[in-house]
């Protein structure tokens, strides 16, 4: 089974009134509500801390005892959102979203059995709750129990026809199992739930991407760079697809507003200097490559592109600066001795490039290419100073 990320929907910060909060002091529920401004507003840490005060002026608040549980799980502070679930089992142990929740923990921890039985419990407390079919779901997905993961997400869609978690995990398991036709029309669904939904089109351009169909994987990116200017992946797939078809200047259009549209979206600079190089602009190449590698100082790969190009124009003294950048960041990258020595070779330093082809061999010995590089060691043995 192909790997794929499903969607895991827990129901953190969704909170609704429990019949535990009766007993709540006035004070408590102005720390508690406190906390809600903050959270909508992105501040965690801050929502915590108020949640922490209404708590302590009111043990048994099961809704902030529920919500501080969240912000610590998002603070990644995993023992206390843990002990703060537990703390609303014991005062309401019917609670289905802290049992979800538990759950949902248990899984980003690799406990799947406790996972499983905890999610489990809130089905048999309340089977109409759908987030928790979508996380069992998920579970057997990860256990590669796929039939019945399916079968999960399918008893979520019959509690809420359009929960679009569901129908996600869905798409994309239909997918990973070959089911493209079903995948397809589980993404259309998708896009009747949520008009314009960037994701949704990203992924059917990549299942007709998959199909060879470039004129409908090309429509369904448009679609989604048009409802999300800024989906890096989408346009660096446009333009990996508009390469293909030999247009230049549309590839290069959208390889440029994927690193707009995020600029530590790397596989699109690959793709850009590639296509330079492909068009014969390899100045514009190197450039992008530059602008990578800043960005990538731990890339021997990146130091190792640069330093070809360089070559390819003759530009061996210069190509000797980035291939040995390459070496250093890791002086088991074969391709860059090679390369290394082959500009020295050029540079008739012929006894150090003698020793980086002897360093490509002792890296790759079972390499088809060795006999040549003998040969070539052989040769500048003969003239070396």
């Amino acid at each position: 089974m192909r790997c794929f990320v499903y969607c895991l929907m827990t129901s953190l910060l969704l909170t609704s009134l429990s019949f535990a909060n009766a007993n709540v002091s006035g004070a408590a529920d102005k720390a508690y509500k406190e906390g809600q401004y903050y959270m909508k507003r992105g501040r965690v840490a801050l929502a915590a801390k108020e949640w922490e005060k209404a708590v302590s002026l009111s043990p048994s608040f099961v809704d902030a005892l529920y919500d501080l549980g969240g912000a610590y799980f998002l603070l990644d502070k995993p023992q206390l959102a843990e002990q703060y679930w537990d703390k609303v089992l014991q005062v309401e142990p019917g609670n289905v979203k802290a049992m979800d929740s538990l759950g949902y923990l248990y899984t980003q921890k690799g406990m799947f059995d406790e996972a499983k039985a905890m999610i489990e419990k809130a089905i048999a407390t309340d089977p109409k709750y759908a987030n928790a079919y979508i996380n069992l779901g998920f579970i057997l997905a990860t256990l590669e129990r796929v039939d019945e993961a399916i079968q999960n997400w399918q008893k979520a869609l019959e509690v809420e026809p359009d929960n679009l978690k569901a129908h996600e995990n869905l798409a994309r398991i239909y997918l990973s199992i070959g089911k493209e036709a079903e995948s397809i029309a589980t993404w259309q669904k998708v896009l009747t739930i949520q008009k314009d939904y960037a994701f949704a089109y990203y992924n059917l351009g990549l299942i007709y991407g998959g199909q060879n169909d470039v004129a409908k994987a090309i429509a369904f990116y448009q679609k989604a760079v048009t409802a999300e200017p800024k989906f890096a992946a989408a346009h660096n797939n446009l333009g990996f697809l508009f390469a293909m078809q030999k247009n230049a200047e549309e590839a290069a259009k959208h390889y440029l507003k994927a690193i707009e549209g995020n600029p530590q979206y790397f596989n699109a600079y690959t793709n850009l200097a590639a296509l330079y190089d492909h068009t014969n602009q390899v100045d514009k190449a190197i450039e992008v490559l530059k602008s990578l590698s800043l960005q990538t100082p731990q890339d021997p790969v990146v130091f190792n592109n640069i330093g070809f190009l360089l070559a390819k124009q003759s530009k061996h003294k210069d190509a000797l600066e980035y291939y040995r950048k390459s070496v250093s960041v890791n002086p088991g990258y074969p391709n860059a001795h090679y390369n290394l020595a082959e500009s020295l070779s050029a540079l008739k330093q012929n006894a150090e490039a003698v020793k980086h082809y002897e360093k490509c061999i002792e890296l790759v010995p079972n390499s088809p290419q060795n006999q040549e590089t003998l040969e070539k060691i052989k040769k500048l043995s003969r003239t070396a100073p």
